[in-house]
């Protein structure tokens, strides 16, 4: 006797099929009908799972937003050094991003959404401030452990995260003359360079060194 096959998920065939049409027609010019048509259900099916466009539109992105989370590893968010701890979420996270650079493709387009529909809004801001909040944290940690000079940590984190949100935008909306990854991970770098405490040795160390996560 032969166990079936189960069946895949349906919201994550609903998720793959959505990323799609929105990457490749944008917000107003996709449809339920043509989502649906995607993820071969029905239309009444996919009400079924999702009441309009928005929801599925804002499910989706906390969706993808958990999937990165998932990647990052507990030992990665117990790392006690502040300056490692940072390297070591900018790693994790530019290789999930070159993993999955649908999901940074949407993001921008839920970003630009999130101009026009204060729902949408609401949601991307949440997520940003979740983000400066995550990394003042650790660069507070970094100042009290005399890893980082006194600063205003949250204009640093506002930083570290605008920054990387900017180089992601501009990416998918010129025809970029830099690979994505190596200059986000030049970016941060040089942040973390000017958080830290100068010392004699390091007055001539240049600003171009690159990361090392050894």
């Amino acid at each position: 006797m032969t166990t079936a096959e189960p069946k895949p998920n349906r919201k994550e065939a609903i998720f793959t099929a959505a990323v799609h049409c929105f990457n490749e027609n944008g917000y107003y010019k996709t449809s339920m009908d043509t989502i649906a048509e995607r993820a071969g259900i029905t239309k009444r099916g996919l009400y079924y799972h999702f009441k309009s466009k928005d929801e599925l539109f804002i499910q989706l992105f906390n969706y993808m937003n958990e999937k990165y989370l998932e990647t990052i590893p507990a030992v990665a968010a117990r790392v006690s050094d502040p300056e490692e701890r940072l390297r070591v979420f900018c790693k994790i996270a530019t290789d999930f991003l070159a993993q999955n650079r649908d999901f940074l493709k949407f993001s921008q387009e839920f970003l630009s959404i999130s101009v026009r529909k204060p729902e949408i809004c609401k949601v991307m801001t949440s997520h940003y401030r979740k983000q400066v909040q995550k990394v003042s944290k650790t660069i507070e940690d970094g100042i009290a452990g005399g890893t980082f000079s006194a600063t205003d940590t949250e204009k640093a984190a506002r930083a570290i995260v605008l920054i990387t949100m900017g180089a992601f935008n501009v990416y998918f909306s010129l025809n970029s003359d830099y690979d994505l990854v190596e200059q986000h991970i030049f970016d941060i770098g040089l942040i973390i360079k000017g958080l830290k405490k100068q010392h004699p040795d390091d007055a001539d160390a240049g600003l171009t060194d690159p990361i090392s996560y050894t």
